[in-house]
């Protein structure tokens, strides 16, 4: 049904939250019982759809809203922003959250060209890095003031002529900014100053692919990155060996893979979840979006 499934992040109870890009909707699923079907957690007015997730606090989420296309495959410069999902102690009760999650925007980010990748830079000090995949550039937005400001501009992150979409993916970990960067095809790492979303040092190359999307890490710091319109996903090492964990081009399993992430619970940390457009971009019969447990 041309669902095309962007980002996830999965809750301390291990329900994950997904955000949609076909359609401005963020859903649970719940991958324990799933013959479940997924539960729509809100619908956010007036954008196209949503991408980046991130959670900064307990149950307190940040996403990403604007609107890009899944039809023309263009962004809308200036019309992305940021909201907040906070969970309370709500259950899925007939197919809805009860009571319902409390969703209030945090700021409009009219400099934004198509704002998609995010990450914690700094939880105590509520402090979010937003990756600009048109402008090729990093946000750090403080998500109590609503201030924010264009902290990383390298020359790695921007898009090309050919494929008007530069840094995608983003985490941060033992001080470096890891990022994807489709037009470029590297997989790179900055380290970033914790207090304001500042560059401390030169870009790294970590490794060379074609077209990497969002990624998550192991607790060994091997990176499982999403590759859509690879349709597949690959791991790399802390050492830079690439290699195809699942998925080929001409595949279904995980086709037009958009974004991985690994269990929370004691009962899936080694189950890698990965969300999917569905192979929207093909080469494949288009599946609908999807979300996948790779064991």
């Amino acid at each position: 049904n041309k669902t095309w499934v962007e980002n996830l992040a999965i809750r301390q109870n291990g329900q994950i939250l997904v955000t949609v890009l076909s359609a401005p909707e963020l859903y649970q699923v719940d991958p324990f019982h799933t013959d479940s079907p997924p539960t729509l957690i809100h619908r956010i007015p007036g954008v196209m759809g949503l991408l980046g997730i991130v959670e900064l606090q307990h149950d307190v989420f940040y996403v990403i809203a604007g609107n890009w296309s899944v039809v023309t495959l263009s962004t809308t410069n200036g019309s992305y922003s940021v909201w907040k999902v906070e969970f309370g102690s709500g259950k899925v009760l007939d197919g809805a959250i009860d009571p319902p999650a409390i969703v209030s925007k945090v700021v409009d980010i009219p400099e934004g060209v198509f704002l998609n990748g995010m990450a914690v830079l700094n939880e105590s000090r509520g402090l979010v890095v937003i990756g600009d995949a048109g402008a090729g550039q990093v946000f750090t937005l403080d998500v109590e003031t609503g201030k924010y400001s264009k902290t990383i501009d390298d020359p790695t992150m921007k898009p090309t002529p050919a494929l008007q979409l530069g840094i995608n993916g983003l985490k941060i970990r033992d001080g470096f900014l890891y990022y994807t960067s489709s037009a470029q095809a590297v997989f790179n790492r900055i380290p970033i100053n914790g207090a304001d979303g500042s560059p401390a040092g030169p870009v790294e190359a970590v490794a060379r692919f074609i077209l990497g999307d969002d990624f998550s890490f192991d607790p060994a710091g091997n990176a499982y990155i999403s590759q859509d319109p690879l349709n597949t996903v690959s791991k790399v090492t802390w050492g830079g060996m690439v290699s195809i964990v699942a998925g080929s081009l001409d595949l279904t399993q995980v086709a037009g893979a958009t974004a991985t992430g690994f269990g929370r619970t004691p009962n899936d940390r080694s189950v890698l979840y990965v969300t999917t457009s569905g192979g929207y971009l093909g080469p494949v019969i288009m599946q609908g979006g999807k979300v996948v447990a790779i064991y």
